[in-house]
């Protein structure tokens, strides 16, 4: 049977070193999905081992992350997607029958947004939503979305773009906007489901930071005969630096896209009263 929903890999021909490893992990660790897998590249192909993998070539290798992520999703045909990163690497089996499950409930109630990590988002939660084994996130809550693994109505994804954001931009303005224009995030209920707990998608929350490789992933792909040259980006261990202005070493365009964003919520703040 084919599986129930797509998948979105949202990448840059920049991570291309992420592919074999990202793919190779997939294989092994999820080889019940055998629906279509878009890998949002700019202008390369990617095949690998029989995967439904479709290179989008959104052309797009001086746009932003948002632009090149509308691309993707208007390049998609499916109402509903599961949104996963390049560096996102599976390191245990997946539970397909119970992301099938929750696939189901996300459809089923006509949620915006269902995360399926207790990483996605703090809280605060709604617990009691009469429904098993989801929470709502919380109006107000910090990082009420994210881009961690999780899925998504397409049309409630795209009315949170703004084409001059990058991804930490997206998160953090696109919670704010999220408040106003999206009725239901959902996410696994954490108490039951997460890190030390039930992990139904286990991968790497960002196997790339800053540009550079997690020491994580050296095991993981040293257990699976997967050979990186790693001198080539070097690693990343000091995450306590990690903030918009840092990550972007053009911090004047950063702050004004900052500007723009702010200005852009006040607007819609007026708009909606």
């Amino acid at each position: 049977m084919k599986s129930s929903f797509s998948i979105l890999v949202n990448t840059t021909d920049n991570f291309e070193d992420c592919w074999i490893p990202f793919f190779t992990l997939f294989k092994k660790y999820w080889p019940e999905f055998n629906g279509l897998i878009y890998l949002n590249t700019e202008n390369k192909d990617f095949t690998f081992d029989n995967l439904n993998i479709i290179s989008i070539k959104n052309n797009a290798s001086k746009s932003s992350w948002s632009e090149c992520l509308r691309y993707a999703l208007n390049y998609i045909n499916e109402e509903h997607i599961l949104y996963l990163q390049e560096d996102y690497f599976l390191k245990s089996e997946v539970d397909s029958n119970a992301i099938d499950s929750f696939f189901q409930l996300f459809s089923n109630n006509n949620f915006d947004c269902l995360h399926l990590t207790d990483q996605s988002t703090p809280g605060p939660f709604i617990k009691n939503t009469g429904i098993k084994g989801v929470w709502e996130v919380s109006k107000g809550a910090n990082y009420r979305l994210s881009t961690q693994a999780a899925f998504w109505k397409k049309d409630s994804l795209l009315k949170l773009i703004q084409n001059w954001e990058n991804g930490w931009q997206f998160e953090h303005y696109g919670t704010k906007r999220s408040n106003y224009i999206l009725k239901k995030v959902m996410v696994i209920d954490s108490e039951k489901y997460g890190i030390n707990k039930i992990e139904i998608l286990p991968y790497v929350f960002t196997g790339i930071i800053k540009g550079k490789w997690k020491n994580e992933v050296v095991d993981l792909f040293n257990s699976n005969n997967i050979s990186i040259d790693f001198s080539m980006r070097g690693f990343s261990s000091d995450l306590n630096n990690y903030s918009l202005i840092k990550y972007n070493p053009n911090k004047i365009t950063t702050y004004l896209n900052n500007l723009r964003s702010e200005i852009n919520f006040i607007k819609l703040l007026i708009w909606q009263n």
